[in-house]
């Protein structure tokens, strides 16, 4: 094979060797009738070939200097070319960079929970043997409401958190959940004890400067909490805190997690106990809210 670009429009060139017995008959010409039958039909299919390709029309041949030659030779240097892979930009992780000002919140958080409509009533908490209800909340806000709830109902507690961390270690017996396999073993205890199983996972509370390590462990809790797959998921939320505060870690939950309402709690600490309807969920009064409608016990 000769010529060409790259192996297009090249040319292919082939050898044939024939190779003849020895005639057994002594004074016969080698090229007389009676011998050259099987070299005869050999070099008339030749004749023929190149009769057919005499008889052919002419292809015409690429040229250097056709107008649409560098147009070609333009598109296979595209198509052969290695990719260019262009490193994408990464936002700045809140605490890396100086910030002025005010306190940092997230930007469209508060907004997206201010716009939602008006929820429904609530759902009633699951209470059957074999249910898995989630509680979420900050520091120990949801614990404490599920260890009461636990004590009530008779329903098993247990903490919800990643394998390895240090809300896991800190368990004495290690009984945590930290995947659907956990989860599955605590629903199996459920049945056999005739009562739901609660668990609960307490964020990481995210300051003004968030550094890189805050954000991640907090992606790997509401990691863990999508990944048990509750029954049902309450978000634990003490309406005595800042509003923006509050928006800021429901939106991350409700971003990652289906939620299916809000328990509050601390409505007697503030005067404007009611202002957690802004957060767009269901809401339940914790039994020792002197603002309740409705309540866990």
């Amino acid at each position: 094979m000769s010529g060409g670009i790259r192996g297009f429009f090249a040319k292919h060139h082939f050898e044939v060797t024939v190779e003849l017995p020895e005639s057994g008959s002594h004074g016969v010409h080698s090229m007389s009738l009676p011998t050259r039958v099987g070299l005869a039909a050999l070099l008339e299919d030749a004749e023929n070939a190149e009769r057919q390709l005499l008889d052919a029309p002419l292809v015409e041949q690429p040229s250097t200097a056709r107008p649409d030659f560098a147009a070609l030779l333009a598109q296979m240097t595209f198509d052969t070319a290695q990719p260019i892979e262009h490193p994408v930009p990464r936002v700045p992780v809140a605490g890396l960079l100086p910030i002025t000002g005010a306190a940092f919140t997230p930007p469209t958080a508060q907004a997206a929970i201010e716009a939602a409509p008006a929820a429904g009533p609530p759902p009633l908490p699951l209470q059957s043997p074999g249910d898995l209800v989630l509680c979420i909340g900050l520091r120990a806000d949801a614990e404490m409401l599920a260890r009461d709830w636990a004590e009530t109902t008779g329903a098993e507690l247990i903490r919800c958190a990643p394998r390895g961390s240090a809300a896991a270690d800190a368990v004495p017996d290690g009984a945590v959940l930290s995947d659907r396999r956990d989860a599955a073993a605590a629903r199996a205890r459920g049945v056999e004890r005739g009562a739901a199983c609660i668990a609960v996972l307490g964020l990481t509370a995210l300051g003004a400067e968030v550094d890189a390590a805050g954000a991640d462990g907090r992606d790997r809790q509401l990691g863990v909490a999508a990944g048990i797959l509750p029954d049902q998921l309450w978000l634990v939320v003490d309406v005595g805190r800042k509003p923006e505060d509050t928006a800021a870690w429901v939106a991350a939950c409700r971003d990652a997690l289906d939620v299916h309402g809000v328990v509050a709690i601390g409505g007697e600490e503030t005067s404007t106990p009611h202002s957690v309807a802004a957060l767009g969920l269901p809401v339940l009064w914790a039994h020792n809210s002197n603002t309740r409608k409705d309540s866990l016990s």
